[in-house]
């Protein structure tokens, strides 16, 4: 059969016929895995550009341009980031009171550390201006209008000033009797005391809280009232809590400083007639209570008197 010429080349036309693509239409997939959806849009690109006078290429970039900007922006938002307030960068934001900076603000300070201002009940302890911060207005625990209450009694015990030995030995005997007592802070008491080189408000906290009695009675609101020279109770209760109503070596005027006019018994070393001290009485509450208004004032080193004690925690 192959022999025979007509009939191959009929074969042959049968078969080439075969290995053509048919003609594709529009949306079909082509033998080459291509859609005719590309061509379409080519050609309508082309038509756009023709009709606008826009070069083939140009319409195609913006077409391609437009695709770009809607896959990058699929949320639809369009909003771009807002800084947002740091505390500590040294910027008074928004809903700050305040701003000093990293390390500058501080839970001790004037701005605290989350940019607020320090103020008396915040909870916080203001270095140099608050002695304590308790959160409230009850005066009679330990800490009132961000001033810490100090004790202050007069001692039980008498003493010749020549026992003191001096100021330090004053003092020792303020704390050896509070620690009987069981006073708190105890090792910080010194006695209301000066000699001729130093005055008792020299060695004196200043305190900005009050100034009680063991028993809890107000002797004064703060040192300012102290030394004002009236007082609201009379320092008259022991370490022990008990009453004792007596004349008080003191060597000291109302307002703290050094009394003048005597020797203060050798700055208190010495017991006897030749020398001369000046004192107080522990039932006033006006000046007298430290210096008394008297003509036997100052008195001779020899008697026996108890001191006043101050806490300086």
């Amino acid at each position: 059969m192959l022999n025979d010429p007509r009939r191959l080349g009929v074969l042959l036309v049968l078969l080439g016929s075969a290995c053509v693509d048919p003609p594709v239409a529009p949306g079909t997939t082509s033998s080459t895995g291509e859609t005719t959806a590309a061509s379409s849009t080519s050609a309508d690109t082309s038509a756009a550009a023709s009709s606008t006078g826009e070069s083939a290429s140009e319409a195609a970039e913006t077409s391609q341009s437009e695709a770009s900007q809607g896959e990058a922006d699929t949320s639809g938002t369009g909003s771009t980031a807002v800084d947002m307030p740091i505390c500590g960068d040294g910027v008074l934001d928004p809903g700050e009171q305040c701003d000093l900076g990293f390390g500058l603000n501080a839970d001790d300070g004037t701005c605290l550390s989350a940019c607020v201002l320090a103020t008396c009940g915040d909870g916080y302890v203001r270095a140099g201006l608050e002695e304590c911060d308790d959160q409230n207005f009850v005066p009679g625990d330990g800490c009132h209008e961000c001033g810490r209450t100090r004790i202050v009694f007069v001692t039980s015990d008498s003493y010749q000033p020549g026992q003191f030995m001096g100021l330090v030995g004053a003092d020792q005997r303020c704390r050896s009797l509070a620690q009987q007592a069981g006073l708190k802070n105890f090792a910080t008491f010194k006695a209301w005391m000066s000699d001729s080189k130093t005055s008792a408000k020299d060695r004196m906290v200043h305190g900005r809280g009050r100034y009680e009695l063991v028993n809890g009675l107000l002797v004064a609101d703060d040192w300012e009232a102290l030394v004002a020279g009236e007082l609201q109770n009379p320092i008259n209760v022991t370490e022990k809590s008990e009453t004792q109503e007596t004349g008080v070596w003191t060597g000291t005027n109302p307002d703290g400083s050094a009394a003048e006019g005597a020797n203060h018994c050798l700055d208190w070393t010495y017991n006897g007639g030749q020398h001369a001290v000046h004192w107080g009485v522990s039932s006033e509450t006006s000046p007298s209570w430290t210096m008394a208004a008297t003509d036997t004032n100052p008195t001779s080193c020899g008697g026996e008197q108890p001191i006043y004690c101050f806490e300086q925690m």
